[in-house]
């Protein structure tokens, strides 16, 4: 299997597979592997694979040509691993990687690894590296071997690479002086702690079968952090491999933690097959210190990408919260005998709640209310968009299960299946206090009687962007003098105390009912501080907006 590694300067390598019959490179989007340099022809290159799975190289006629390790390329070029393309700026090496699978298995009768050297990483790491002049003359060179490749790894530390090209670095290190058969580096998932293969190379000549470690390998070298070297009792060392790897026809194996500061973030696993050599303590101390230097690289550029990505959260969440800034109405409408209030307060930097109003030109006013799953700019600019459309079709007189059948179409246009919005739009006639509305798979309005009951308005639909072309219908309501109508998100309902209890929509009705002749403004300070009441501290898990209609007495 071959890949090109990227390499753009002031930018860490990409890697990206050949997996086609031709992978074209060049200037426009439309090539498989688009770059986007100005010394790049939009069509530079194309490397082609034959029927054997080798590549070949051509260049397209481009401006500045295709130089293949330094020399022009003139007609088609075969590839092999370790060749340098340069287009523009831009350097691109090919690079084969093993097909072999790699199997965590639970191996019957398996239970501990007794005949199995096992020694702390710490401990190994701890041995002494001045180099003792009364040594043998052999142990002296490969110690002192050891210590070069070692100190070149870690030199590979100060220069910006990626972890792929440090991983690469490593294995290159491990074949050159332990001469394994096979070798290979899991790294623990950072979302879910499975291990999963980083590298996996296998030397000429050994078949590409499967890799087949034992959890009690695996937890022996991860949980407890030892160091591993299994050996066959040929070598008179008194230990003996298990029978799984003995069946598996390996002769020699070593396996180190991928430690650094306590932390494990994987392993390394290397062995030699019946009829090679035989690996010794020495080289396990080697490997152990390899793991150290790439494990303290991963780290770091775990912690580099998360420190990037929250620089990147922050700046989208700045840039959503100043969208939806703009897009909150500054005031509501006066309309004569009725209080329009709105209020939004976000559970983090930014909501991915709205309110709205639009009066009409026949002096009928629309409310609406909603919640787009997600934050974001994404969500942000959806809801801009939702706003748009809105005010551009509230012009038109349009009725509100037409207008939300409308939007919900124009909101599909605009996103993926992931992503939709529940909404509520009302339509108020002030001249006789009737409400038309649409609720698209939102809460249910809460209409608060002069009496003190609590009317639930139910829902038309599901929400927008769902299921676009699906008609909805509308109910309708009138507002005698006092009554109010009440819409909010789910951050009210399930605002939550340290218990775990939400506030919950009975809470929510009670509070309700005790509010009939107080102005919508205050209705909301009062729930506002009932709120921090019920959540004891702690902290509220999703934004609370609400929107209220009230008919004066």
């Amino acid at each position: 299997m071959f890949y090109l590694y990227l390499t753009v300067p002031g930018m860490p390598a990409q890697k990206f597979l050949l997996d086609r019959t031709v992978t074209t490179i060049g200037r426009s989007s439309m090539n498989d592997l688009p770059i986007p340099d100005k010394m790049l022809s939009r069509q530079h290159a194309r490397i082609v694979r034959d029927g054997n799975g080798g590549l070949a190289i051509e260049d397209m006629g481009s401006r500045n040509g295709t130089f293949v390790n330094g020399e022009k390329l003139t007609a088609l070029l075969p590839l092999k691993s370790g060749d340098r393309i340069t287009v523009g700026g831009v350097t691109l090496k090919v690079e084969s990687e093993s097909t072999t699978r790699v199997r965590i298995d639970e191996f019957a009768g398996e239970d501990a690894l007794d005949n199995t050297i096992l020694k702390a990483s710490a401990e190994l790491l701890r041995k002494p590296t001045e180099t003792d002049p009364r040594l043998p003359a052999e142990q002296l060179a490969k110690l002192i071997d050891s210590l070069r490749v070692v100190n070149e790894l870690t030199i590979q530390l100060l220069r910006d690479i990626s972890v792929d090209e440090l991983l690469k670095f490593l294995m290159d290190k491990v074949f050159e002086t332990l001469a394994p058969d096979r070798a290979v580096v899991l790294l623990r998932s950072p979302s879910s702690a499975e291990l999963v293969p980083a590298v996996v190379r296998v030397a000429e000549g050994i078949s590409a079968e499967d890799i087949r470690l034992s959890k009690t390998l695996v937890a022996s070298v991860v949980e407890k952090k030892n160091g591993l070297l299994l050996m066959d009792t040929a070598n008179s060392s008194g230990v003996s491999l298990s029978e799984s790897i003995r069946l598996s026809g390996i002769k020699s194996v070593l396996a180190a933690p991928l430690e650094n500061d306590g932390e494990v973030v994987g392993l390394i696993y290397v062995d030699c097959r019946l009829g090679h050599r035989s690996f010794e303590e020495a080289d396990l101390r080697l490997l152990t210190s390899l793991a150290n230097v790439a494990a303290a690289k991963i780290q770091n550029a775990r912690l580099m990408t998360e420190a990037a990505e929250k620089r990147r959260m922050d700046q989208e969440f700045a840039l959503a919260h100043e969208i939806q800034e703009r897009l909150l109405p500054d005031r509501p409408p006066v309309v004569p005998g009725y209080d329009f209030h709105g209020s939004n307060v976000p559970s983090r930097q930014v909501s991915g709640d709205y309110f709205d109003y639009r009066p009409r030109p026949d002096g009928k006013v629309y409310a609406a209310i909603a919640d787009v799953c997600g934050k974001g700019v994404g969500p942000a600019l959806l809801m801009a968009s939702l706003q748009a459309s809105f005010h551009a079709w509230a012009d038109e007189l349009v009725p509100v299960s037409a207008m939300t059948g409308r939007l919900s179409e124009a909101i599909s246009r605009r996103t993926g299946p992931d992503r939709f919005i529940t909404f509520f739009l009302m339509l108020l006639d002030p001249e006789t206090g009737d409400i038309e509305y649409t609720n698209a798979g939102h809460n249910q309005g809460l209409l608060v009687r002069r009496d003190t009951t609590v009317e639930e308005l139910p829902s038309h639909g599901l929400p927008l962007a769902l299921f676009p072309g699906r008609p909805y219908g509308s109910s309708r309501v009138t507002l005698a003098p006092d009554e109010f109508l009440f819409l909010y998100t789910d951050g009210i309902t399930e605002a939550a105390n340290p218990a775990g209890e939400e506030f919950g929509l009975d809470r929510l009705k009670a509070f309700l009912r005790k509010q009939i002749g107080t102005a919508p403004a205050e209705v909301d300070a009062s729930l506002a501080r009932c709120l921090e009441e019920h959540a004891a501290g702690e902290h509220f898990g999703d934004d609370r907006t609400l929107l209220m209609l009230r008919r004066v007495s």
